[in-house]
């Protein structure tokens, strides 16, 4: 049962970041954001050619994971649900690493992409409510979460590995990773289907995006959730940090240093994703899936 004042938290672990948010459930203002914390110890690093997740990124994670439960303890928070994505799903140790967190007293579970999936239109649907056709985009660091909605009915439910993190380590030229990535949306957005629907983008790759927008030509005060990039933006800016060594990158106003070498393959995916279904442009969404999660926990659609 939800109390006044409960403060809950959510952690995601994910392939590129471990995120943490606490929040206070109130009956008559919802959810309210105690305090946000995020690192990244890209535990999916390496994955895709060893299979297993690298004892570095392990112990990396887990310190990060130390620190949001003290966090946690902090703010006296009474709830918290975690769960680990799809570098946790395909490693060889997940099991071993999930064991290992939840020493910590950290609840810690794997979850299937439909849960995922699910918890992130959760989100999205809870924060940008209405339209009679949407389109979920959970852009992660080991695969995209594609969720396509009716008149609020979902029908389209999709886990693809097409990870920003995933993607990188490839090492492949823009043009190739465009195909790669064409082929696997190709046979789950038939445009005739999709075309025209309303984007709306969750994760790491459209926030820098929408940061990065903002950022041009100087600091803006407009608030990034909600905010609208242009598919014609989104193809620029991609050119444009493809042209660029990572250490220029890291340079860029609104990019996040730790997320420079992965930032193209991450836009790559969202270029090819809104030509797919011929979208005008995504709407960015400052929630995700720890979001869902509070929604879940405190029982708000």
């Amino acid at each position: 049962m939800n109390r006044p004042g409960e403060r809950i938290a959510a952690i995601d672990v994910g392939s590129n970041s471990v995120k943490l948010t606490v929040a206070e459930y109130d009956p008559g203002a919802g959810l309210v954001v105690i305090e946000e914390a995020e690192d990244r110890p890209r535990l999916g690093a390496g994955l895709a050619r060893s299979g297993r997740l690298g004892d570095t990124e392990m112990r990396r994670a887990i310190e990060s994971l130390a620190r949001m439960r003290e966090i946690c303890r902090r703010h006296g928070v009474t709830r918290v649900a975690a769960v680990g994505t799809a570098a946790l799903r395909e490693a060889a140790n997940g099991a071993e690493f999930v064991a290992r967190v939840r020493e910590l007293d950290i609840p810690l579970r794997m979850i299937l992409p439909e849960t995922e999936a699910a918890l992130a239109y959760r989100s999205a649907a809870y924060h940008f409510p209405g339209s009679h056709r949407t389109l979920v985009a959970d852009i992660g660091g080991g695969s995209l979460e594609l969720i396509g909605a009716e008149n609020g009915a979902v029908t389209l439910s999709h886990s693809l590995p097409l990870g920003a993190v995933k993607l990188t380590e490839l090492e492949l030229p823009l043009a190739e990773l465009g195909e790669r990535i064409r082929r696997e949306l190709e046979p789950i957005l038939p445009a005739s289907e999709w075309r025209g629907s309303r984007v709306i983008g969750l994760g790491g790759t459209f926030v820098t995006l929408g940061s990065m927008m903002l950022a041009r030509p100087g600091p803006s005060s407009r608030p990034l959730h909600g905010i609208t990039v242009t598919t014609a933006e989104v193809h620029r800016l991609m050119s444009s940090l493809a042209a660029l060594r990572p250490e220029q990158r890291r340079q860029v106003a609104g990019l996040h240093p730790q997320r420079a070498d992965i930032i193209v393959a991450g836009s790559a995916v969202a270029a090819e994703l809104l030509e797919a279904v011929d979208a005008a442009d995504v709407r960015v969404s400052g929630f995700g899936l720890r979001d869902g999660l509070l929604l879940e926990m405190v029982g708000l659609e």
